[in-house]
């Protein structure tokens, strides 16, 4: 007669072997890196005009106090697609203040990254840094294509500032080397602030939403705006660029006032917002935006002067036409013309999505798509279950662009051409592009029923396995699994995510007498 297991044990046995394999799994990625703890960097040789065939170290911070199910979505995709170990930021903080936001825990991340920055080896000035929320990203293209679009959007974005900024540009060194997330809101800072009057205009098409584009025509006032305002859910940078930013920052919120002057009768300024890190990378993204104009016109040549050049191009802000942005038409908080570039930070916006996809406002510009099948089949198979009359013009081709076709995905989620093109990736139709990562910033609930739509979810307990049996556990290897933190400690992933997160992260479990917490 076979032996007759009970369902707990069963239960126990397949437990211990998810752990087995999730520790290993993640063991694998860190065995690849021969580096000093915390926070072992990713290493890709990254082709650009300005760094040719030069090693690039990437860092992974994830702000964070407490686990949540949410948080491991973002530690399984990371492992699957080979990103470095992260390293907790706040981990274990206790953040209990009144009328803020996360209880303090948003402001609490810029002492925090800055302190970690701080506390890096000055030889690792040049290394990428890449920070991003911990509980709403999840990753669906490797490190190396994170790590090329990083050094490509900065060229373009020079590109574009060469030519709006004439001599400015190079009288007064002005590169773009970090990269925000970008938002179709200037929020939460108000519209007669310096967080947003600023603002350039976007780069993007001015068809992107066709005729409706940047009016408050759409599915609400904001979705048919085009990507422009700073949102701090993923930044990307130098250390020696970020240190410089973060101290900044840091400097913003001891310096600002608990009441705003500049609050406009609601007190949804006061507080810095309610304790907003964005709220503050805003301020200084504006600032830097000012002083790029003042900078511009106070390099322009007689002649330039001459010909009118001193007039910049108007722009709005929903609505309301800018022709001055260093003096808008309406009661706005000054800005200050000042000597040098002071204000100058290198920051720059991810205004196509080609690092991240912002869901705010934007949960209809974005579908799963497979690139083995008529794009436009699926498109208008899409449009048919929707009514979509405030829909963006489809903007995604048949291929799929050249870093992902060079880029190697896991094996094991493959079964035919061994190509991304066989796995549903999440795709801008907007843009036309295939973000590196999705930011779930918008339906929160749509990080439970989105999940199983990616290409990882299905595959994520079998593609562990793979990666183990391929790549046996290395003897005295520290750090399994999970996540460093900035001191040196370590969290294992069965301790960042127990076994009652089975059922969210894998569904091949039944689900768990006690629902894992939420994010």
């Amino acid at each position: 007669m076979a032996p007759h297991f009970s369902a707990q044990r069963v239960s126990l046995i397949f437990g211990g072997l998810f752990v087995f394999f999730i520790t290993f799994a993640f063991t694998f990625n860190d065995s690849l890196r021969n580096h000093v703890l915390p926070g072992r960097p990713h290493t890709s040789k990254s082709k650009s005009s300005s760094q040719l065939n030069s090693e690039t170290k990437l860092h992974v911070l994830l702000p964070a106090s407490r686990g949540a199910v949410d948080m491991c979505k973002t530690l399984l995709t990371g492992a699957i697609l080979g990103y470095p170990t992260p390293t907790l930021i706040a981990w274990g903080g206790i953040f209990m203040e009144d009328n803020t936001l996360g209880g303090g825990s948003h402001i609490a991340k810029i002492s925090g990254v800055k302190d970690y920055l701080d506390a890096m080896d000055p030889s690792t000035d040049d290394d990428l840094i890449l920070m991003m929320d911990a509980y709403d990203i999840w990753l669906q293209l490797p490190p190396e294509v994170l790590i090329s679009r990083y050094y490509s959007m900065n060229a373009k974005a020079n590109k574009r500032l060469a030519t709006k900024l004439g001599q400015a540009y190079d009288k007064e060194d002005i590169r773009q080397t970090i990269i925000f997330a970008a938002g179709k809101r200037c929020a939460p800072n108000k519209l007669h602030t310096i967080a947003c009057y600023p603002i350039p205009d976007s780069p993007l098409p001015d068809d992107t939403y066709g005729s409706n584009t940047d009016t408050v025509m759409g599915r609400n006032k904001y979705t048919s705006l085009k990507q422009r305002y700073l949102n701090s859910g993923y930044i990307i940078g130098p250390r020696r660029d970020l240190r410089k930013l973060f101290h900044r920052a840091a400097e913003k919120v001891e310096s600002t006032p608990a009441l705003d002057p500049w609050d406009n009768g609601s007190g949804e300024a006061n507080n810095m917002y309610r304790g907003s890190d964005q709220s503050i990378f805003s301020t200084i993204l504006g600032e830097q935006e000012y002083q790029r104009e003042v900078l511009r016109r106070r390099h322009l040549t007689k002649e330039e002067r001459l010909l009118g050049k001193e007039k910049p191009t108007p722009h709005q802000i929903e609505g309301t036409i800018i022709a001055d942005p260093l003096n808008p038409p309406y009661t706005h908080e000054p800005g200050e013309s000042k000597k040098g570039r002071p204000d100058e930070y290198g920051i720059g916006l991810d205004y196509f999505s080609d690092m991240g996809l912002q869901t705010v406002n934007a949960e209809e510009d974005m579908e799963f798509l497979l690139y083995n099948t008529s794009i436009t089949e699926q498109v208008q198979q899409r449009q048919h279950h929707f009514h979509g009359i405030f829909d963006c013009p489809n903007r995604i081709g048949q291929d799929l662009a050249g870093d992902i076709l060079e880029s190697q995905p896991p094996q094991t989620a493959l079964t035919g051409s061994g190509h991304w093109n066989e796995l549903p990736l999440a795709s801008n139709l907007c843009t036309g592009t295939v973000p590196v990562m999705i930011h779930h910033n918008g339906d929160k609930n749509a990080r439970a029923w989105q999940w199983p739509m990616t290409w990882m979810q299905p595959l994520a307990r079998e593609l562990m396995r793979d990666i183990v049996s391929k790549n046996p556990p290395v003897p005295g290897l520290k750090g399994i699994g999970g996540a460093y933190l900035p001191g040196g400690g370590y969290l294992d992933w069965q301790t960042l995510c127990p076994s009652n997160y089975e059922y969210e992260l894998f569904r091949d479990v039944e689900p768990p007498e006690e629902a894992p917490p939420p994010a």
